[in-house]
């Protein structure tokens, strides 16, 4: 939108420069209006192009369309308020463009007032960016039902309302509003986006149970895909339909942490969940995630603690624990409990790998623990690209280079757009300062991760190279 806001700035320009000047009352002025505004474009001195050229609509009042010039430029330099002023009195004239207003609406957002940018929208009904501009800001306010209502607007009335991503986004939306509904707009782009199939398998193997379960299922299925904000969306509609309903007050606060504005408190949601059965192991565990999050892992450790013995052969505590214990120093006893995960599910790689990632961060006996069991995981899994890469990791802190590069790209060979692989070797390549392949490999994490940690390391050991 910049460039074109650009370009239209330039097209001024060069009428200025033009002979219409000699039409002025005031050609003198203009002239050197001009030759200052000039060199405001030049520098990118947006903000002094727009008070230049509000003084020019105020000397030229028959030029109308200097108004939405110089609220063009002011919005380029940021300058809002200046730029909300001048559209206002352009529209006023009634000689602001359907870009123009659209405009508006963006500059109202841009100044924190929501409700004049949907109104400035709304009215615009006819204009395909207008719709996606309002659909997007319902979204972004949780407002999924309105969102809905526009995009199906969208969809219908735009040349672009059939592409598959369109589809396929407006299928998740109506998925965490009216599962069942989202069928045949997920069903429509399976072929495109695989995970379209997943979350309408899911849907419809919960057809025919009540309304609250079908929300829990597709927040559920939206979740693994992290849709996060449609999945909270999702298990607060479950809430309300079943005030008694443990699994969604608990499934809401796991969804809650995962946004960046959750609203909720969260606490109080997983407590809610808690009171529901106190006894019930995956409110504790997900009370203990809660606490280990917060940072206060003696606290997760108490929560972990009732699951164990509530639920003696759960593997997955055992993991948490075992994080909980290492953050506080306490190594042997983390060790211990990642090795009863391996025990109680000794043919699972995943624990493997959860075993051999905990020795390689804490530098905690990687060859005598680490290095046999990130092996094993690779045995049972010879192509999971995340064993080839844990045992890459391995490698790598042991100083075997070489085979540390060939099982990160064994991984990448088996997915190309495992975004660990591609991190792991731009911490390599940038060790032995091949910065070509290293910005490679940290731009290619940037793009595939969903990871937002994985996703800082990588750009700021990318800024390095910039």
């Amino acid at each position: 939108m910049n460039d074109r806001l650009k370009i239209a700035l330039r097209f001024v320009l060069l009428i200025l420069i033009g002979s219409l000047i000699g039409f002025s009352p005031s050609a003198i002025s203009v002239t050197e209006n001009t030759r200052k505004l000039r060199l405001a474009f030049a520098a990118e001195d947006y903000s002094s192009g727009a008070e230049i050229l509000i003084d020019l609509a105020e000397e030229n009042p028959w030029w109308m369309s200097l108004w939405e010039s110089a609220g063009n430029a002011a919005f380029l330099g940021g300058d809002y308020s200046t730029a909300k002023s001048v559209y206002e009195k352009a529209l006023l004239k009634n000689d602001l463009s359907l870009e123009g207003q659209i405009r508006l609406g963006q500059t109202y957002l841009q100044l924190g007032d929501q409700e004049m940018a949907a109104e400035t929208w709304q009215v615009l009904e006819e204009s395909s960016q207008a719709l996606e501009e309002l659909a997007l800001l319902y979204e972004g306010n949780g407002e999924i039902t309105r969102a809905i209502e526009v995009w199906h607007q969208y969809l219908t009335q735009s040349a672009d309302g059939s592409t598959p991503e369109l589809i396929y986004h407006f299928g998740l939306l109506i998925a965490a509003d009216t599962p069942p509904k989202s069928l045949p707009y997920l069903d429509q782009v399976r072929e495109e986006y695989p995970e379209a199939a997943g979350i309408a398998t899911a849907i419809r193997a919960a057809i025919s149970e009540e309304p609250a379960y079908q929300y829990v299922t597709a927040g559920q299925a939206l979740a693994a895909i992290n849709q996060w904000g449609l999945a909270a969306y999702a298990f607060d509609r479950a809430t309300a339909l079943r005030q008694d309903y443990q699994e969604a007050w608990l499934y809401l606060g796991e969804a809650l942490q995962h946004l960046d504005e959750p609203g909720d408190d969260i606490l109080d949601v997983l407590e809610t969940g808690l009171a529901l059965d106190e006894d019930s192991p995956l409110a504790n565990l997900f009370l203990g995630l809660y606490w280990q999050r917060q940072g206060s892992h003696q606290t997760a450790l108490d929560y972990f603690q009732v699951v164990q013995d509530l639920w003696p052969t759960n593997t997955d505590v055992r993991v948490e624990a075992g994080k909980s214990l290492a953050a506080l120093g306490e190594l042997n006893a983390a060790l211990e409990k990642y090795q009863e995960a391996v025990e109680l599910d000794p043919l699972n790689g995943e624990y493997y790998n959860q075993l051999a990632e905990f020795c390689v961060l804490y530098d905690y006996q990687v060859k005598e623990i680490g290095l046999p069991a990130s092996r094993i995981a690779v045995q049972l899994k010879p192509t999971d690209e995340v064993s080839l890469d844990v045992l890459g990791q391995v490698l790598l802190a042991l100083d075997d280079n070489l085979n540390a590069v060939k099982f990160f790209q064994m991984a990448l060979e088996s997915n190309p757009a495992y975004a660990p692989a591609h991190y792991h070797l731009g911490i390599y390549y940038s060790a032995f300062e091949d910065a070509e392949r290293t910005v490679y490999h940290l731009q290619q994490a940037l793009k595939y991760t969903q990871n937002p940690a994985l996703f800082d390391q990588a750009e700021r050991l990318l800024a390095n190279y910039q």
